[in-house]
Formats: structure tokens, C-alpha cells, sequence
């Protein structure tokens, strides 16, 4: 498999990423911390949901099980600034483990599942790391725009 698509859906994933993190830097401590408009409660918690799930991924792709443990019970992250910092050098962490697969470790098998295991291809699992940051970036930009801090454009292409 070529290397490309999976780099440019990564490229576009950290770029979406910085752009609505950064837009909700421009948000009251309130409607940062305001429950209810979220899967994940809300705003602050929906961000270090999407930054845990890129580092469990990453890491469970280079073979690295980090269990059931969030990555704000390693590193805390009480607050955006310190989800941001830790996002600033995850996002090169990601990077840097894309750069690193050649075409055939995009097809390597990644196991998870815990008590019902199962299996994806690498490139599968970075495929549903974009799309599950799709899902909450859109929610957070809807919230953002509500909030009148719209993030603009966060397409694809």
C-alpha cells in the first residue's frame, strides 16, 4: 500500500486539530468547562479525549499497550494550556511514527480489544484515528462557531 493517502489524512488530522485547539484557546475558562454540548462533557474534555486517543493509537501501533490508562493519569492536564503543550509534542510524535512506515508496515497487523481481541491493519487504525477526530473536531466547531470563535474551514482538501 502506498504510503501517501495515510501521510496526507495525517497531515489534514494534525492540521484540523491545531486550528479548532487553537480557536478554543479564544474561549471563556467557562464555556471551556460548560457541560452538556459533548460526548465527552465538554469542550476541555472532548480536546483531551482526542489528544489521549491519538497517543493510545500511536502508541498501540509501535507496540505499546497502554491498557485502560488515559493519558491524563500519566501526564496531568488540568487545563487547555497544559492539553495544548502536551498535544504540541504529541502531534510530532505522530508525525514522526508516519514518516517512519514503509508500505509494507502499513499493512502490520495492530491487535487491541482487551477482553475481546481484535485486529486491524496500521493503516486502517490511522484511518479511524482521522475520522474519530472528524467526528469531535466537528462538534467542537459547531460549539466554537456558537460561541463566536468559528474555526473557519476545516476541510479535507
Amino acid at each position: 500500500m502506498d504510503v501517501r493517502p495515510t501521510r496526507f489524512l495525517i497531515d489534514y488530522h494534525v492540521r484540523a486539530n491545531d486550528l479548532v485547539y487553537r480557536k478554543a484557546a479564544e474561549l471563556s475558562e467557562e464555556e471551556l468547562r460548560r457541560e452538556g454540548s459533548f460526548d465527552h462533557g465538554s469542550a476541555l474534555q472532548t480536546i483531551r479525549h482526542l489528544v489521549d486517543v491519538d497517543y493510545s493509537w500511536r502508541e498501540l501501533c509501535m507496540g505499546n499497550d497502554v491498557g485502560n490508562t488515559y493519558v491524563w493519569d500519566v501526564v496531568p492536564m488540568p487545563d487547555l494550556e497544559t492539553v495544548r503543550s502536551f498535544w504540541a509534542d504529541e502531534r510530532e510524535r505522530l508525525l514522526d511514527y508516519v514518516d517512519s512506515i514503509d508500505e509494507a508496515g502499513l499493512d502490520e497487523a495492530v491487535n487491541f480489544g482487551g477482553s475481546t481481541p481484535a485486529s486491524a491493519p496500521v493503516w486502517q487504525v490511522l484511518t479511524h484515528v482521522v475520522n474519530h477526530g472528524t467526528q469531535h473536531r466537528s462538534e467542537l466547531a459547531r460549539y466554537l462557531t456558537v460561541c463566536g470563535h468559528s474555526p473557519g474551514d476545516i476541510d479535507l482538501i
